[in-house]
């Protein structure tokens, strides 16, 4: 069967279906196409399209005859008619060597200094503005996931795409799902005690109760307290071992410190520290952090000792934190 669109939205539906990318009017009627703020290409009406390209490649295509020089006769600036569906596809193509160099540039911007680790685009904390949230994205053979939540988790979708999405996204407590993202199609996984805060605001696709592993990388520990649901999970990225303890510990600069709340359980949250005490971890990973200090810690066993052993004596004293 024909495609009975014009040939100028036969692309445009194509290339605004890959994540992060959108169609607006320019400044010359044409239809720009960019991923972020970056234009990977965009149409005249349906007739023509236009794009930029380092100058290398811009030189192969040329040579291959799939572009020709751009009506600005300017080295890196290329042109393709749009006459016929091989006119289509190529113009896609074209579009997609561009996104696919964005997308890699984002990915590479989101790469924290911890190997496999991707950390999102930080957000304010709405009630907490000293402090900035995150999400994580934890590259692994048997299926990438996602730790904890921000609400404007789409501005990374196409490098969190690039770098083969998500299988499952996990979150710490229920305080996150204030700030989950709709655009996460991965199934939303917390602890059975959160399901029914968290289910107010997001489809919870899977629950657990007890500690148990994913595969022999990823553990999930619960650490009641904070809430009665919290939880810790500990991925052995093949490097180190990361620690994600959500609001059970946060860093407040250099500092490791607690966030117990009106209605959090002093008694389970002491419990819970002397656990994750023991726990043999290299870096951690909460989800806020002081909005200008580091986002994670490294650590070693008698660091984390000597950490959580005054966060267990400040609230045995009655602080908060």
């Amino acid at each position: 069967m024909n495609d009975r669109r014009s040939l100028g939205s036969q692309v445009v539906d194509t290339v605004t279906s890959w994540p992060g990318v959108t169609a607006s009017p320019g400044t010359r009627g044409e239809l720009s196409l960019r991923y972020g703020r970056r234009e990977i290409g965009h149409l005249h009406g349906d007739h023509a399209a236009h794009f930029g390209f380092p100058k290398k490649l811009w030189r192969e295509l040329l040579d291959q005859g799939r572009i020709v020089r751009h009506p600005i006769d300017r080295d890196g600036l290329g042109a393709r008619r749009l006459v016929g569906p091989d006119d289509v596809r190529e113009v896609v193509a074209l579009m997609r060597l561009n996104y696919d160099r964005a997308a890699a540039h984002t990915a590479s911007a989101l790469a924290s200094p911890v190997p496999r680790l991707y950390a999102s685009t930080p957000e304010p904390l709405p009630f907490a503005p000293l402090l900035s949230i995150r999400a994580f994205l934890l590259e692994r053979g048997g299926g990438n996931l996602l730790v904890y939540s921000v609400a404007g988790l789409e501005r990374d979708a196409a490098a969190i795409g690039a770098l083969g999405g998500a299988s499952r996204q996990y979150l710490n407590h229920r305080h996150e799902a204030l700030f989950a993202s709709d655009w996460v199609s991965a199934p939303l996984v917390v602890h059975e005690r959160e399901r029914a805060a968290v289910a107010k605001r997001h489809a919870v696709g899977e629950t657990f109760g007890e500690r148990h592993a994913l595969g022999d990388d990823f553990e999930a520990i619960p650490t009641p307290g904070h809430t009665p649901g919290a939880t810790a999970y500990l991925w052995d990225s093949g490097a180190q071992r990361i620690l994600f303890t959500g609001d059970t510990i946060y860093l407040d600069d250099d500092e490791w410190v607690a966030a117990v709340l009106e209605s959090s359980d002093r008694r389970a949250y002491l419990d819970s520290l002397e656990l994750i005490r023991e726990l043999e971890f290299d870096v951690l990973v909460p989800w806020a952090a002081k909005a200008d200090g580091p986002y994670f810690a490294l650590t070693d066993r008698a660091d984390t000792r000597r950490r959580v052993d005054a966060i267990i004596e400040r609230l045995r004293h009655g602080r908060d934190r």
